[in-house]
């Protein structure tokens, strides 16, 4: 029974729609520099924010679990691959979107409507977030390549 590669599948997915949804929302409306719509994105964001890390985190626990009762060698190159790429999304995730939202909208909540405050657009401004948001999709579309295709063998 491959329940907990169900399971795994099933916790990845829903992780990935409750982050790359609301990520690219925020990134859509911080480019519109329109402080009411970064606002109510950003606070809309905020409400799924706590369930990201439980998504992803039961979902790795989900693939520990598939491993060991699934006889898969968890030294597989392919597995390893899987390891380091969901190191990199969890590092960025904690390091650069997580403050960078609570920056975001702890300005925008400070910003006048009229025009966005210059914390706000310094916030806004973050070069290390614009390079973690597309480095996720990297790890994404490297992460279903890596679990489809399993390079180097199952």
């Amino acid at each position: 029974m491959r329940l907990f590669v169900f399971l795994h599948v099933l916790s990845m997915f829903s992780a990935v729609g409750a982050s790359y949804g609301p990520a690219f929302l925020v990134h859509r409306a911080a480019a519109t520099r329109h402080v009411p719509t970064i606002r109510g994105v950003f606070s809309t964001a905020k409400a799924v924010g706590p369930l990201i890390p439980v998504f992803f985190l039961s979902g790795f626990a989900f693939a520990l679990l598939a491993i060991f009762t699934e006889g898969f060698n968890p030294f597989r190159p392919w597995l390893l691959i899987a390891y380091v790429l969901f190191a990199i999304g969890m590092f960025t995730g904690f390091r650069i979107h997580a403050p960078y939202g609570r920056a975001v909208g702890a300005a925008a909540e400070a910003s006048p409507d009229a025009a966005p405050s210059p914390e706000l657009n310094q916030a806004l401004d973050n070069p290390q977030e614009t390079f973690a948001y597309w480095l996720d999709y990297a790890v994404v579309i490297g992460l279903i390549f890596d679990m489809i295709i399993k390079p180097f063998g199952f």
